[in-house]
């Protein structure tokens, strides 16, 4: 195929073999008329590559105002595509400079351990040096310790100031009312302490300093709300590049979460290589009224989910599976709000038990119809529905006959 600025724009319809390796290949191309007044003699075609591993065809850009327009017939040069295999082989040289540079450093490295062997050799030495300093200084805190027990022995004695002092009962007293001074201090502190408790509660009241405050954080989790958003969406625009979106167009989907009810039901996740596989669960055995009246899972419930589930494990993650949530009410809106909470319940249990990745395992609310449910095309419950790759349902029929 030939493409202009990306578009489709026709086919190759002939490629001339050169005589000699000096020549070049010659390229013969048909283009939609409708795209000749863009295709001026400085565009430059490039043979490109649909993604990492897709298929090759010729990207032809656009040309400048100031060059004439090509004519039938005429040509415009070629440029070589860029190769996988030349940043392989820049990384092998890289690889080979790194291990000659390790090897140069090697010697480097044996110089400093032998240093380093030297250095501590000398420091052995001075510690020998240093032996009868030190042994000097151990007999001088013997003499030390022997002068204090001395010491603490005369003051015991009443001897000198010191001794008086601990032996005096008006220092006793003196204590006494320090000990007073220290008890009025608390109780000023515990009287600081109240006023402080209050000041706290004044500040929490609703017209209080922390209503600014939670306001500030409100704004603060709005803006990291939307910088997840603008992330999310950064992410979504990757899969679409041509880099990758080869591999989820041939997966027939980019995110289970982004299909609608409308496309959901026309079968897009099939897309002829799948064949889905549903299994019928009703509500009444899968859920109880919870403590504020909202449905809940109930043990049967979890034990018919594990049931069906044992199904599909061997065949998970390498296959979508899907949750489908139906349910009666007496208005669209509430059929839908009401089957989408049963499955998210549902999901949330089988991701948090089996350990599915979230992106293989989506959920969606269909309403009421349920075409070839076990109820006349209309069902009060879920579907677990697995979409089996067709070759495997081959190779899984042919294992049970």
């Amino acid at each position: 195929p030939v493409r202009v600025a990306g578009a489709d724009a026709g086919e190759v319809t002939d490629i001339r073999i050169p005589s000699t390796p000096s020549q070049k290949f010659r390229v013969k191309m048909e283009v939609r008329e409708k795209l000749h007044p863009i295709i001026r003699t400085d565009s430059v075609a490039v043979p490109q590559t649909e993604g990492l591993v897709g298929g090759v065809f010729v990207n032809i850009g656009v040309g400048t105002d100031r060059a004439p327009q090509v004519t039938d017939g005429g040509t415009i040069p070629g440029r070589e595509p860029f190769q996988i295999s030349d940043l392989l082989q820049e990384a092998s040289d890289t690889m080979m400079m790194i291990g000659d540079t390790v090897t140069a450093l090697r010697g480097d490295a044996e110089t400093a351990v032998r240093e380093v062997a030297g250095t501590a050799q000398d420091a052995h030495a001075l510690l020998d040096n240093l032996r009868p300093d030190l042994q000097a200084m151990a007999r001088n805190g013997n003499v030390i310790s022997n002068d204090t027990r001395e010491l603490i022995a005369k003051i015991n004695d009443g001897q000198g100031t010191v001794g008086k002092l601990v032996n005096d009962d008006e220092l006793y007293r003196q204590l006494q009312d320090v000990s007073k001074q220290a008890q009025d201090v608390m109780a000023n502190l515990h009287q600081v302490s109240d006023e402080a408790r209050r000041a706290i509660v004044d500040f929490r009241s609703k017209d209080g300093p922390a209503q600014g405050l939670l306001a500030d954080m409100r704004t603060t989790i709005g803006q990291a709300r939307e910088a997840t958003a603008d992330l999310a969406d950064n992410m979504e625009a990757m899969k679409h590049n041509f880099l990758l979106r080869g591999y989820f167009n041939k997966r027939g989907y980019y995110d289970l979460d982004a299909i609608s009810p409308v496309e959901y039901r026309t079968g897009v996740l099939e897309n002829g290589k799948r064949k889905a596989m549903r299994i019928w669960l009703k509500s009444s055995v899968l859920f109880e009224p919870g403590p504020d009246g909202t449905e809940v899972l109930s043990v049967d419930g979890r034990a018919r989910i594990d049931s069906a589930m044992s199904t599909y494990l061997k065949y998970l993650p390498a296959n979508p599976l899907v949750v489908e949530g139906y349910a009666p009410a007496p208005t669209v809106a509430e059929r839908f709000r009401l089957s989408r909470r049963r499955v998210g319940i549902i999901r949330e249990y089988i991701l948090g038990k089996y350990d599915v990745p979230p992106q293989n395992a989506g959920y969606i609310g269909l309403g009421e119809e349920a075409p070839g449910s076990p109820e006349k095309d209309r069902w009060d419950g879920v579907s677990l529905t697995l979409f089996l790759d067709r070759t495997e349902l081959q190779i899984a029929n042919a294992a049970t006959r």
